[in-house]
């Protein structure tokens, strides 16, 4: 799963406390917060502290994975490819749009859609 936002953090975190079977004060108590901030968190609110939350994805066996934004080489080449088409079918590609396609590039192998 792919988490964006606040918002899709704490509806995840609030689906495994209740599949799990545990209370908002059952799962604040075994990460040493309040049930008051967990509910903030559980609700999306957009400022929290960092290690409570890393605190709370722990507890429930969560993992952060930290993605690679830098281009590889294949992606670079797959890019250059997408241009030297267009540039055939005479749809010259700037940089910008060279830029686009790369960024599209890099997230599709990231499995995610581009920004």
């Amino acid at each position: 799963m792919s988490i964006q936002q606040m918002a899709g953090l704490g509806a995840a975190v609030r689906a495994e406390r209740r599949r799990r079977g545990l209370s908002q004060a059952a799962l604040a108590a075994q990460a040493g917060v309040s049930r008051e901030w967990l509910s903030r968190l559980e609700n999306g609110a957009p400022r929290l502290e960092a290690d409570k939350v890393l605190t709370i994805m722990g507890v429930l066996g969560f993992a952060v994975l930290a993605r690679d934004e830098q281009p590889t080489q294949a992606d670079i080449a797959k890019a250059q490819k997408v241009a030297w088409t267009m540039a055939l079918e005479a749809q010259p590609l700037t940089d910008e749009g060279f830029q686009r396609v790369l960024r599209k590039v890099v997230a599709r192998r990231q499995g995610r859609s581009a920004a």
